[in-house]
């Protein structure tokens, strides 16, 4: 036995007889001898750190030390004949594997290697580390050691280390009758970080100022063999623990003994040799591979995994049912040849030859055939040597290379019959029709694996410092994880000509060099650079006949110049199906293959395109999907199709693949065409990333230029890239002004666009400003009433609109419409959108009712012209839909949207915008409706769709999330709306800036949810920001800042800063009266907040100036100084102004408008204030019976009007019957809102206070306070 003061690695060895003497401090002695009394145990032990001191080759020392032991232990014949079993812990492992290595081939110990029946290997590491300091932690597994561990021994240990795997490679020679059991650890092991710099978990303990830390020692990979048969084992210990039982049922310690009886009791039965006598495989006798395996050849595991379930002979296999072909398939330069060589290295032992061919060329094919008859002494014919093998009974591997040409069949080099195994690599991926067993694209490295490879390739030796890590990852990730392109950018590093943290930029500056450059110390045989590999390709292409391949070579500098994913034939369809149109965009691509091929067609034929790219992906130049519709190409094979392009033909293709995208997009509706533009996004962006003119339309650019950015900027738009549209109609206006003039029609338009785009970004007044130009330019050009005319009207009146002048917005919109009348006719459908706009600006101020007849008439003309199920006809019933809902015709509007969210999924399916917005609207209606839950479910389907189509920063996605988070607070999940607001805001701020009139929304829903939720000093502070974005970006009189201000008012008013509200409630009627009138709705109700906060004051409000009983809003003010009067004592000022208003609603709204209901409880209440509380029960009854009636019996106003009636009800002392009302509530509010919805607990404690005389007067407050 030998011992180091240093470490003790041991291997245990057993065989049958008496039992010698122990070592000490291997726990598990103490049970081995009990559990197997037949058995005699040994230890070796060894100094690790002498025994790897230098490389692996130092282990053979131990290694014939431990078979001289075992012969002394072993002199009687009778005990030569005894099985073994080792077991070896670490690199212990590894001395057993030299042992029965050098057991097979020294003759004076053969009967090792023949009574050896199996091996336990315990974390053996076959395949090394990554680790820094492996050698040194192994070595220290039993005693740490401080003392630095050789550099040859730390490079012997790395990963797939040319030592670690030719010893790996000659101990499976032994394999086919040993049983292997490989165990393998899952826990860290504690160490000192001066010993391992690889990633790490830190503890908590430290050592002066070497820190404790925790680590995996061999990894799962390198801890297993991977062979047939071999039985995997997980152990829940350390690396140090792993081999330490303190008791007998320790699991690890069970898990041993088992396999140990195991391999005792198939040695019994005599099963192993009778396997193994079948298997008839001795030895590798012909080994004919022309290359080494690269030593830093990295990961490809789930290949080479693949490669031995389908190529590997298996002893229970058919023989007789078919010859295995595996094709290996993948664009050059991926690493086929190396995964090729890996798995032959691998498996050797496994077959009786492995043979190799070069398939590059008929000559060199047949070259190879020779080679192998030369070898195996058969006449060197390449037919006779194929019937050779097709009739030899030893299990051959014949590996097929470079099998790329497509014109050559590649299965006459195939051996007949169903003997042997072939394997086959080529970059056609056709050739997958040959394949019996499998057959695998072998694409781009993980980007793990990628950086590995890279790293040592570049001559790093520890690969898994995380901060070298990091530097690397960008640099795999700009060659796209390509295996080649991977080891030449190592190999320039290893050079010394740049450190791993400038090959980024100097790439970017020196590509096409860098990628032509084939270093000389590749460390493995490969004959082309990155880009060489691919122009062999090319020119093999052009060296076939026919149409397709011109057309093949045209369309990839075509391609790479779109974006190298989801490339789809559609886009060519579609440039040719509006080709139409004419133009100089049109003219421009009409020479191309795919439009002039077609022709004189009346439907589109893809014969043309597929076959070209069907040739290019039979080099694997692109990749196309199993549809057949959809193509890619690798990122670097994109940037070299550029590279090797003139400057001249770089310009050229990139007009034809700029002018094919726009010419693709169109203004079309179905929701294929938003799907399709959606998908344009990514190629849009690399178009303009590389166009040749430096900025996308330079100063003076042509007007194909001008005309791709204008479909361009549509496509962004649309998409939500409001600022990107916005830059490019920005250069498509100046570019028309300077070749057209101010006033040509194109320059109009670009002008018009331009006004959008700002408008979207929330720019209004300069949106507006544009307008006015683009309006007068069109008057004096093209007359008062042109069609174009009228557009730029209509677009003015927008505007205003927005920018509050709704007055003049309406004016503008009666003259549209009058002319488009004269002009076109009442039921043309430019009249009928006129029509819709001008009802938007009656519905705007108040006249709702009017709004309400016109859109009737829009949509009874739109169903007479257009049909029911149109989309014009689908938005004109929404919009009457909205009149209904402002009119409280609140089932009916529920009604007609129902209908056109159903016509719209049947029409343009469920995830059109059109749809979306229809799905939202009956959202709208259930909510209107008392039914939350159900308006929650669809706005929870409209936020997902809309995330899926357009993205979650998209405008329409962030209203997505807005009504989702209203749904959330109208269903009591209040922190849930507040952080979905708060992502909303972000979103906006993000992607529309700080002061976008959606993004000062944005901050006032979030200030709402801080509202409800208590935080009303953070709900101030927010409101205080979006005022003053207000003012800043809109101006002091904006509507929307008059409608921060008066947020900011309730504030301050929840603050108790009722003077500082009332101020600023001033501030908003002054600006309302001054911008809109007196008798503006927006006025009136100014006037009534005003009025309430005079009444907290103590202060007799002015009654509003009358403006009427026509105006909801009047009545809202009037209702307001009800209040007032009310809070003053003047209870029956209160009561006679609530009459009046009651009155006036019933006369205007009808009896069962939500308005009327709402002006008869209000009367009611000051009946009751009065004391004629009878007349206050009958008045809420009727409330009641309303509610039940047009909301149902669970609806929350419903609800509410049941507490108002329990609350006459307890005035009168009818307690019994308040409590059965106010359980009834109780109950409802449990079944729609949840037991802990804020509303449903108040309802529980009032129905407490109720039922408690003593808490009564508490529960009256509360009912009064509705």
């Amino acid at each position: 036995m030998f011992r180091s003061a240093i470490s003790l690695q041991y291997l245990m060895v057993f065989d049958s007889g008496k039992r010698a003497k122990s070592g000490k401090n291997t726990r598990n002695r103490d049970f081995l001898p009990q559990d197997v009394p037949n058995a005699r145990i040994m230890t070796f032990g060894y100094n690790a750190d002498v025994a790897f001191g230098n490389t692996t080759s130092d282990i053979t020392d131990h290694a014939k030390a431990l078979l001289s032991s075992l012969v002394d232990k072993r002199e009687e014949d009778h005990e030569t004949r005894k099985p073994i079993v080792f077991v070896g812990h670490s690199l212990g492992g590894i001395v057993i594997k030299q042992a029965l290595f050098q057991a097979r081939i020294e003759q004076r110990y053969n009967s090792i290697s023949e009574s050896t029946i199996g091996i336990i290997f315990l974390g053996t590491p076959h395949r090394g580390s990554e680790k820094a300091a492996y050698g040194k932690v192994l070595a220290t597994a039993a005693t740490v050691a401080l003392n630095k561990p050789p550099p040859r021994l730390l490079n012997a240990l790395q990963v797939n280390s040319e030592a670690l795997m030719r010893l790996t490679t000659d101990f499976r020679f032994q394999l086919p009758k040993y049983q292997v059991y490989s165990f393998y650890e899952m826990k860290p092991m504690k160490m000192f970080s001066t010993l391992v710099s690889a990633q790490v978990i830190p503890s908590s303990t430290s050592v002066g100022q070497t820190n404790i830390i925790l680590c995996q020692v061999v990894e799962k990979h390198s801890a297993l063999l991977d062979i047939d048969g071999e039985e995997q084992i997980p152990v829940n210990a350390s690396h140090e623990e792993m081999c330490k039982f303190a008791f007998r049922d320790d699991d690890t310690y069970e898990k041993l003994f088992m396999r140990i009886r195991r391999m005792l009791k198939v040695q019994d039965s005599g099963s192993l040799n009778s396997s193994y006598n079948c298997s008839g495989i001795s030895y590798n006798k012909h080994y004919y591979v022309p290359y080494n395996l690269s030593g830093i050849f990295t990961g490809r595991d789930d290949i080479i995994r693949k490669l031995r379930e389908g190529c590997l002979p298996s002893e229970t296999e058919d023989r007789l049912v078919k010859q295995k072909r595996f094709v290996l398939y993948g664009l050059g330069g991926s690493g086929k040849t190396q995964a090729c060589l890996k798995f032959a290295q691998d498996h050797r032992e496994k077959f009786w030859a492995i043979f190799w061919i070069d398939a590059s060329s008929q000559a060199t094919a047949q070259q190879g055939l020779r080679e192998i008859a030369r070898i195996c002494g058969v006449e060197e014919n390449p037919k006779v040597v194929k019937r050779w093998l097709s009739n030899i009974q030893d299990r051959w591997l014949l590996i097929i290379d470079n099998a790329d040409d497509p014109s050559m069949d590649v299965s006459e080099f195939f051996p007949t019959g169903n003997r042997g195994c072939i394997l086959l690599t080529t970059r056609n991926p056709n050739c997958k029709i040959h394949a019996t067993v499998g057959s695998c694209e072998l694409g781009k490295m993980y980007l793990d694996e990628a950086v590995t490879l890279f790293l040592r390739a570049a001559g790093v030796e520890d690969t898994t410092t995380e901060i070298v890590r990091n530097k690397a990852t960008p640099v795999a990730e700009t060659l796209g994880c390509l295996a080649l392109a991977i080891v030449q950018a190592g190999s320039y590093i290893r050079k010394g000509l740049c450190r791993i943290g400038e090959y980024c930029d100097i790439y970017f500056r020196h590509r096409e060099r860098l990628l032509k450059h084939r270093p000389v110390q590749m460390q493995f045989d490969y004959k082309y650079s990155v880009y060489t590999t691919w122009e062999v390709s090319i020119e093999a292409i052009k060296k076939l006949s026919g149409k397709a391949s011109d057309n093949a070579i045209e369309l990839i500098r075509i391609f790479c110049f779109l974006h190298y994913d989801e490339i789809t034939e559609d886009i060519c369809e579609r440039a040719w199906k509006n080709s139409h149109r004419g133009g100089d965009l049109y003219k421009k691509i009409a020479n191309l293959f795919y439009i002039h091929s077609q022709e004189g067609l009346t439907e589109w034929d893809p014969i043309v395109i597929r076959e070209a790219a069907v040739l290019l992906a039979s080099f694997s130049l692109i990749k196309i999907d199993e549809t057949g519709h959809r193509m890619s190409i690798h990122p670097l094979v994109h940037t070299w199709a550029r590279d090797r392009l003139s400057e001249k033909l770089q310009r050229h293709y990139w007009t034809m693949a700029s002018s094919t995208l726009a010419a693709a997009i169109s203004g079309e509706r179905q929701l294929s065409d938003y799907r399709f533009r959606h998908s344009m996004i990514p190629h849009i962006d690399s178009c303009i990333y590389l166009c040749k003119d430096g900025p996308f339309l330079s100063r003076y650019p042509e007007m194909d230029q001008v005309d791709i950015a204008a479909s361009f900027a549509f496509a962004f738009a649309e998409n939500g890239r409001l600022q990107s549209a916005m830059e490019l109609r920005v250069k498509v206006l100046e570019a028309s002004q300077r070749t057209l003039g101010n006033e040509h029609p194109n320059t109009l338009v670009a002008m018009s666009n331009l006004a959008s785009s700002y408008s979207d970004l929330g720019r209004r007044q300069e949106a507006m400003e544009l307008r006015v130009k683009v309006l007068e330019a069109s008057q004096r050009t093209l007359g008062n009433e042109h069609p174009n005319t009228l557009i730029a009207m209509g677009n003015l009146a927008s505007s205003y609109s927005d920018l509050g002048r709704r007055q003049e917005a309406m004016e503008l919109r009666v003259k549209v419409l009058e002319a488009n009348q004269r002009t076109l006719g009442n039921e043309h459908p430019d009249t009928l959108m006129a029509m819709n706009n001008l009802a938007n600006s009656y519905s705007y101020l108040g006249r709702r009712q009017e709004a309400m007849e016109l859109r009737v008439k829009v949509l009874e003309a739109s169903q007479r012209m257009l049909g029911n199920e149109h989309p014009d006809t689908l938005r004109a019933m929404h919009n009457l839909a909205s009149s209904y809902s402002h009119l409280g015709r609140r089932q009916e509007a529920m009604e007609l949207r129902v209908k056109v969210l159903e016509a719209s999924q049947r029409t343009l399916g469920n995830e059109h915008p059109d749809t979306l917005m229809a799905m939202n609207n009956l959202a709208n209606s259930y909510s209107d409706l008392g039914r939350r839950q159900e308006a929650m479910e669809l706005r929870v389907k409209v936020l997902e769709a809309s995330q899926r189509t357009l993205g979650n920063d998209h405008p329409d996605t962030l209203t997505a999330t807005h009504n989702l988070a209203s749904s959330y607070s109208d269903l009591g999940r209040r922190q849930e709306a507040m952080e979905l607001r708060v992502k909303g805001l972000e979103a906006s701020q993000r992607t529309l800036g700080n002061d976008h009139p959606d993004t000062l929304t944005a901050t006032h829903n979030l200030a709402n949810s801080y509202s409800d939720l208590g935080r009303r000093q953070e709900a101030m502070e927010l409101r205080v920001k979006g005022l003053e974005a207000s003012q800043r970006t809109l101006g002091n009189e904006h509507p929307d800042t008059l409608m921060a201000m008066g947020n900011l008012a309730s504030s301050y008013s929840d603050l108790g800063r009722r003077q500082e509200a009332m101020g600023l409630e001033e501030k908003v009627l002054e600006a309302w009266q001054r911008t809109l009138g007196n008798e503006h709705p927006n006025t009136l109700i100014a006037m009534g907040n005003l009025a309430i906060s005079y009444s907290h004051l103590g202060r007799v409000g002015g009654k509003p100036k009358d403006a009427g009983n026509k105006h909801p809003s009047t009545l809202i003010a009037m209702s307001n100084l009800a209040i007032s009067y009310s809070d003053l004592g003047r209870r029956q000022e209160a009561m006679e102004l609530r009459e009046k208003v009651l009155e006036a609603s019933q006369r205007m709204l009808g009896n069962g408008h939500p308005d009327t209901l709402t002006a008869t409880h209000n009367l009611a209440s000051s009946y009751s204030d009065l004391g004629r509380r009878q007349e206050a029960i009958e008045l809420r009854k009727k409330v009641l019976d309303a509610r039940q009636r047009t909301l149902g019996n669970e609806h929350p106003n419903t609800l509410t009007a049941m507490s108002n009636l329990a609350v006459s009800y307890s005035d009168l002392g009818r307690w019994q019957e308040a409590v059965g009302l106010v359980e009834k509530v109780l109950e409802a509010r449990q079944r729609t809102l949840g037991n802990e919805h804020p509303d449903t607990l108040i309802a529980m404690d009032h129905l407490l206070s109720l039922k408690k005389p003593k808490r009564r007067d508490k529960f009256k407050s509360w009912l009064k306070s509705l």
